[in-house]
This record gives C-alpha cells, structure tokens and sequence, in this order.
C-alpha cells in the first residue's frame, strides 16, 4: 500500500473550501471572549418548560441577545461592500437586524458540509419561536430548505470553476449579500460537541460563538460559587468599528444574557 493517495474531493468540499481561502481574513478582525454566567439564562429556559413550551434553546437566547445589542448600536449591523469593477468602499448598512446561522450536513465523503441560514428581523422574534426555527433548521434536508438545496445541487451540478464564483458573488452584490447571507452576524458553535472555547474568523462582520455550558467556579459578591456558564466569543470586524464600539456592543449582548428573565423573556409565542 502507497505511503499516501491524493483524493478529489467532493465538489462541495471545493466549493465551501472558496469562501474560506477568498472571504475569512484573520487580519481584519479582532476577537472578544467572555466567561457569561447562564445562572437567569437557566431561570428563563425552566420557567418556559413551566408554562408547557420547549426550552429556549442556548443558540436562540444568544441569536436574541445580539439582536436587540445590535438594535441599540445600528453601526455595528454593517458591512464594508467593496463596488465592482472599481473596487470603491461602501458601508452596507442593514435595515433589518437578521441573524446567519451555521448548520452542518451530514453527507458522504464531506466533513466540512455547512450551509448557512438566515433568520429575519430576529430582534422582533420570541425565544419561543427563535427555538422552533432552529429546530426545523436542524431537521430540514434539501426538500424543505431553500438555501441548503441550491448550494448542494448547486455545487453537484455546475463546473467546479463556476461553483465557485457563484457563491461568491453576494460578497459583490449588496442586494445578493441580504438574501443569502442575512446581514452583519454569522452564528456558529460546536458546543453540543463539547468544545469548550473557539477561537476563530468568520466570513461576515461580526462572527459570534459560545462554548459548551457547564458548571464553573465563579466569584459571586465576594465568594467562590459554582454558577452555570459558557465562553461567548465574538470576532468583529475593525474596518466597520473601532475597539469601544465593539466593546460596548459586545458587552451589551453580554449583559442581556446576565439579566435574560427581565431582558429576553416575552414569556409567550409572538406568531412571527
């Protein structure tokens, strides 16, 4: 047996292997991490069960927090959008405050099968029904989701070469960027993996990602207490703010997850 083989991989392992090489640049960015502790976090997601609803779902309480953060700082929803052909910067300022979320696939020969969703107006959403989306997220296949069937059949059925620039093209295009991209915040954790901590760079702005959740130490009013906690990452980007700006958008999504009964919960399904 050959001491190694070359393989060629499957087409939408090149494809997605495009936005990491051209899209994620580690120079542009800053990253921010917080050990948070969850202790009203769990408050909120056992009260819901209370009242007969399915727990809140940690990637909701964080996708919910980072909305209404970034409803009250505006300038961190952007995005630099560079003009074609001439490459002139602009600053995309998003309207609506969407959420991007990463999924994984599970499909043959591919380890690294992501797609990315997007969630509209995710500030004006319950937890309730941010978890319900997410849940049918998770579940979907290429029948009863959008985004997922295009870049798979996509990459399947075009040139390798096309593939390619294809999925590049909202990078290009502002109005592209809002349909398939969402808008400035891009969700990704391996936290159901165990992992404890990322350290990364995302293709949009602003790239948030937590932990798993498990007891730590912490010191509460003067004592060590053992609280429920993650490490909240988030990885800007400096072209569109500078340090305080990101600091305080940071620490207000930080802050809404340390007060989340009082600040997050809306107690019922808004039917958005």
């Amino acid at each position: 047996m050959p001491p190694y083989e070359l393989i060629r991989p499957h087409p939408l392992f090149d494809v997605l292997g495009s936005v990491v090489e051209r899209e994620i640049k580690f120079g542009n960015t800053i990253l921010f991490v917080e050990e948070v502790d969850l202790t009203e976090v769990e408050k909120l997601r056992e009260a819901a069960a209370a009242r007969g609803q399915r727990k809140p779902s940690y990637t909701a309480i964080v996708m919910k927090a980072v909305a209404l953060a970034l409803r009250e700082f505006p300038y961190a929803n952007r995005r630099v959008y560079r003009s074609w052909p001439f490459g002139v910067r602009r600053l995309q300022q998003f309207t609506d405050i969407d959420i991007s979320v990463a999924v994984e696939r599970d499909v043959r020969d591919v380890e690294c099968a992501t797609f990315v969703d997007v969630h509209r107006r995710t500030d004006r959403t319950s937890l309730a029904d941010l978890t319900e989306w997410l849940h049918r997220l998770v579940t979907s296949d290429e029948t009863t989701n959008t985004q997922w069937r295009q870049l798979k059949r996509g990459s399947e059925r075009m040139p390798r070469w096309l593939a390619r620039r294809v999925i590049a093209l909202p990078v290009r295009s502002p109005a592209w960027w809002r349909k398939w991209r969402g808008g400035a915040v891009l969700i990704s954790s391996p936290a159901k993996y165990g992992v404890g901590t990322v350290i990364g760079c995302w293709s949009s702005p602003i790239g948030v990602t937590f932990g798993m959740v498990r007891p730590r130490p912490m010191a509460i009013d003067g004592q060590v207490k053992v609280r429920p906690a993650f490490n909240f990452g988030l990885n800007w980007d400096r072209r569109v703010m500078a340090g305080a700006q990101a600091a305080r958008f940071f620490r207000r999504a930080v802050d809404l997850m340390l007060d989340a009964t009082r600040a997050l919960d809306e107690g019922v399904s808004s039917g958005a």
